[in-house]
């Protein structure tokens, strides 16, 4: 299974879909079909497309800030009420927490907030596909939508490795939407990867000198 620090890894980019149902939910914003559980007053629920996009932008702007820092580049933005009430990003290196995932560090920062645990009525951006840990942050913290952009064929919960959205053991269920900047997302990571691929050639090789001289 290819992963992100796989050579020529290729990040699925398929159309958005809704993996609480699987029949065709365009997700939030989208008009023309409807979703049972869906809040029609939510303010996301009434955004366009282009919405979805703008909020990914700002998740991805958090990516960008990660790779700057050297964390994996993977970002986060909470969204409610037509504003960001929680961004964050990979800050596991920095912080030597291996719990500071992009996603725990929004939802923990709209939580504060809010001053309320509990995210509902919000649609959380992420730029890639949540793992384990986050995707059952996020079971916890109750948001309506989660919405991210290129899949984690090694780690992701919400599709890939397994789905948690679609069990319904759970006491909230997640909805999903997949597929918003896949591209850039994905891209953004390869570079990440390629790069610090290089920087661990030079330095490979520079040790290996380094042992001929002595």
């Amino acid at each position: 299974m290819p992963d992100y620090e796989s050579v020529g890894c290729a990040f699925k980019s398929r159309r958005a879909r809704s993996s609480a149902t699987r029949k065709g939910f365009k997700g939030p914003g989208v008009q023309g079909v409807g979703f049972e559980h869906q809040n029609p007053e939510t303010p996301e629920s009434q955004n366009p497309s282009c919405e979805h996009e703008r909020w990914m932008k700002a998740a991805l702007v958090e990516a960008e800030a990660a790779a700057a820092e050297g964390e994996v580049p993977v970002g986060c933005v909470v969204v409610r009420d037509g504003r960001i009430i929680g961004r964050g990003h990979n800050r596991t290196e920095s912080l030597k927490d291996p719990t500071a995932h992009a996603e725990v560090v929004a939802i923990g920062a709209a939580a504060t907030a809010l001053a309320n645990w509990r995210l509902s009525g919000a649609t959380v951006y992420v730029t890639i596909e949540p793992c384990l840990m986050c995707t059952g942050a996020l079971v916890l913290a109750r948001p309506d939508w989660v919405v991210f952009g290129a899949r984690d064929e090694k780690f992701g919960c919400l599709g890939s490795r397994y789905d948690i959205a679609a069990d319904n053991r759970f006491n909230h269920r997640l909805k999903v939407m997949e597929g918003v900047l896949a591209t850039q997302a994905g891209e953004l990571l390869r570079r990440f990867f390629r790069a610090r691929r290089a920087r661990l050639t030079v330095d490979n090789r520079r040790l290996a000198n380094d042992r001929k001289r002595t």
